[in-house]
Parts: C-alpha cells; structure tokens; sequence
C-alpha cells in the first residue's frame, strides 16, 4: 500500500514537472511571437562610425580619375596616397582571391547583366562581392572546402538567394516596380518587359538559384540598383556613383531607401582579415580599390 502511495506521489509530481515545463516552453514561444511582431529582434545594420570619410572625400570623377592615373604606375601605392585612412586589408584575404577569381569567371554575364540594366558593371560587382564575402566569412567550412578551391560563387538557396542574396519578396518587389508607373521606384516604360516569363522560364526561385547561370541573380541586383537610382534621380540626387549608398540600401531593403542630401553608410558588420566592416563601407572599398579594374572599369 505504502509502494502505490509513493507511485502515485512520484507520477503527481512527474506530472507537476511537466506541466510546469510546458508552461515555461508556451511562455517562451509567446514572448519571441510578440518580440517578432514588434520587430525587437530583427537584426540591425550598423551605421559605418567613419560616415564623415565619405562626405569628406572628393567627388567621385575626381577620384577616379587620381585612380586610373595613379594605377598604371603602382596600385598599392596609389591607395596609400588616395586613401590614407583605408587599410584595404581585405585584398590580401584569402576570401578575396577566391572571389575575384570566380567574378572573373563571370565577367561576360555581369557585363550583359549591368548593359541589360544599363548600370556600371563595378556598381553591380560591388554589391555581390559584399553580399559574397559575408557568406564566406560566415561559412568557413564550405569556403575552404568548396568556394576557395574551385573559385566559384556561393549561390544561395533558402531564406535570401543567387549570388548576392536576393529575398524572393524583393525579387517580387523589383518585378512590380518595373510595371508600375506609379511607383517611386518605376525606371521608364523601356523596362517593363526585361523580366517577364517565357514558356520553361521557371520561376523567382529557379532564376535565382541557377548554379549555372547566374545571369537572372546579377539582372534583379542591377535592376535593383536602377530602381533605386531611379528614385533619388526624381528627388533630385544622383547616386549613380555612390556605391557605398546603394549598397547599403541594398543591404537593408527598399524600404530604407529615402533620398537626402546626406545618406548614411551603414549595412550588416563583415569581419574580414582582422577588420570589421560594413555592407555599404566594403562596396565602397572595392569600387574605389583597383581590383579588377581591367575587367570591370568605372
């Protein structure tokens, strides 16, 4: 009798237990719901600390044109003397020479992407190589495995896809924007048609995930970057130069993207060859760098 008693003791308790932990679990799950409708745990792009280095520079022909002369003599040095402030330490990386590698690869299909969008193929190659060194860095066993070894573009197929890690709604978004005359966003009417679908032409996630063409991931980038420039152009800026802000609008959405006078360089952190640093500030590194600058010019 004492044993069924000291049983049934021990099965309250278990069940207490137990009741008790699925309370905590709901609990949990309750908090992260209402954390997730009020946004407390999205992840932010940081603000670059140095935004004043940008404003601070000289205009963008100006420093293009110090490059293209100073890179005929010594690139290295040219970037001491143009950019004092710039480590540029992340040409030395091995994500680097893996990345150059596979874009040069890709050239011809970047070059008809960015002429399809009518964009600067740097514009283009530096958003990519932002979103491809975050991915790398961020997967290092796949990097030295797969990615260095063969130097190919990682393409990525889940929550954000293609070679620059275009979300499936903003791939949408840059599809409508190109019908919608109405829309901030809207290029001219000389565009509306460039992504429509074909018989066999698949879908958004198809057209992005093709490891074997990555034309469609640079085309929606480019036309991404040709809304956008569309946009501040009515407001009156011209930031088809500004690598470092497209990028960074890019980056965050284009619901981030308000033209002013003054933009914020800002992005997710990349830590690279010691250094960490943002979406917008590495865009602006790499156009500005020399790298690839016999394959992808100003």
């Amino acid at each position: 009798m004492v044993r069924i008693l000291q049983l049934k003791m021990r099965i309250k308790n278990l069940f207490k237990i137990l009741v008790i932990i699925l309370a905590l679990i709901g609990l949990v799950f309750s908090c992260v719901f209402i954390g997730m409708q009020f946004g407390i745990f999205n992840v932010k792009g940081s603000i670059d600390n140095r935004n004043r280095f940008f404003t601070a520079t000289d205009d963008s022909q100006s420093l293009i044109s110090k490059i293209q002369a100073g890179f005929r003599n010594s690139m290295e040095s040219t970037r001491k003397t143009v950019f004092p402030d710039i480590s540029f330490a992340w040409v030395k990386s091995d994500e680097w020479i893996a990345l150059s590698g596979a874009l040069t690869k890709d050239r011809e299909v970047i070059r008809k992407a960015a002429a399809d969008a009518s964009i600067s193929p740097r514009i283009l190659v530096s958003v990519v190589i932002a979103e491809q060194i975050r991915f790398f860095t961020s997967d290092r066993e796949n990097f030295k495995r797969v990615f260095e070894p063969l130097k190919i573009l990682g393409t990525l197929s889940q929550f954000s896809l293609g070679v620059s890690g275009i979300k499936p709604e903003t791939a949408k978004l840059i599809e409508d924007n190109l019908k919608d005359p109405k829309s901030e966003f809207y290029i001219s009417k000389e565009y509306e048609h460039i992504l429509d679908y074909k018989e066999g032409d698949g879908d958004i996630y198809s057209r992005l995930t093709d490891e074997h063409n990555h034309y469609y991931s640079y085309l929606y980038t480019a036309l991404f970057i040709k809304e956008v420039e569309a946009q501040w152009s009515r407001a009156g800026y011209d930031i088809s130069n500004r690598p470092e802000i497209l990028a960074t609008i890019f980056n965050l959405g284009f619901n981030k993207s308000s033209p002013k006078k003054d933009p914020e360089v800002a992005g997710s952190i990349i830590s690279i060859a010691g250094e960490k640093i943002s979406f917008g500030r590495l865009s602006y590194e790499f156009y500005y760098s020399g790298e690839l600058l016999d394959i992808f010019g100003f």
